[in-house]
């Protein structure tokens, strides 16, 4: 009975040991993950203000020296609330493509975005009672945001972008980006 508990307690602290071990490795492949997007964004003097590495197990990734997506926070610019790129599997220093969600500012008063059947998010809000519809394009490298047809917001970008549509949220006007090569460099 002695010998049953003690190979018991060597199994339990065998496997114990193997979980912490795992564990580790899975937090240790995910700052290795977020070293390569560090990386890839210094060598295109991008500021990023957050880093948040998705696609797990990480351990995996981190072997094939590929990172899935990454949702990299950028430093907002006048009249916006968030400002996102996303890093869609960099492998090698280079991803495979890049998108760019901007989201300005709601105009003053009270806004209630208008959404389709299914849930999502149209391009138009009732704003003070009236119906306002959002749209953007991009002039001399920068993104401009219009509220029926009228400027209301403008951001600098970079070379290379395009501009694939406006949604009012809850949190404000979301312009979607994307980018024509995945060699980003940052606007000034």
């Amino acid at each position: 009975m002695k010998k049953a508990i003690i190979a018991l307690a060597s199994l339990l602290v065998i496997i114990a040991a193997a979980v912490g071990a795992l564990f580790v490795w899975e937090r240790q492949s995910k700052l290795a993950l977020e070293g390569q997007v560090e990386d890839y964004l210094d060598e295109r003097s991008i500021d990023a203000s957050a880093i948040d590495v998705h696609g797990r197990p990480y351990i995996l990734f981190a072997m094939r020296d590929s990172v899935d997506l990454t949702y990299v926070d950028l430093e907002l610019q006048d009249g916006t609330n968030k400002d996102q790129l996303l890093v869609h599997r960099l492998s090698n220093g280079e991803p495979d493509r890049l998108t760019r969600f901007v989201t300005f500012d709601h105009p003053e008063g009270e806004v209630d975005p208008i959404e389709r059947a299914d849930g999502s998010f149209t391009e138009s809000a009732m704003v003070d009672g009236t119906k306002v519809t959002y749209s953007a394009d991009i002039k001399d490298h920068k993104l401009r945001l219009f509220a029926d047809g009228h400027k209301t917001g403008e951001i600098a970008v970079e070379k290379g972008v395009s501009q694939n549509g406006a949604a009012v949220t809850d949190t404000g006007v979301v312009i979607g980006l994307d980018y024509d090569s995945p060699d980003f460099v940052a606007a000034n």
